[in-house]
């Protein structure tokens, strides 16, 4: 594990604070999520993607997971639904 956000109730700061912690060795590693990302744009999946994350998995079940899906393919990065 590279780094870890956990406990915050903001999506946004829980992702910085876990590419804080990963530092350079972000680029090209995964980030998992034990909840689905109700928005995709201007939110945790694009800075995740603008940060050169290689993969993104979480659970899905949003009523905009095909945000998430499209921002995703914007940036190139795999995007798995695991439920």
């Amino acid at each position: 594990m590279l780094g870890m956000g956990s406990g915050q109730p903001n999506r946004l700061e829980s992702l910085r604070i876990a590419l804080r912690k990963a530092g350079k060795e972000v680029e090209g590693a995964a980030l998992a999520s034990d909840a689905f990302f109700p928005f995709a744009y201007n939110d945790a999946v694009e800075e995740a993607c603008q940060n050169r994350i290689s993969i993104i998995v979480q659970p899905g079940g949003s009523i905009r997971d095909e945000d998430a899906i499209d921002c995703c393919n914007k940036y190139g990065v795999s995007l798995i639904f695991t439920g």
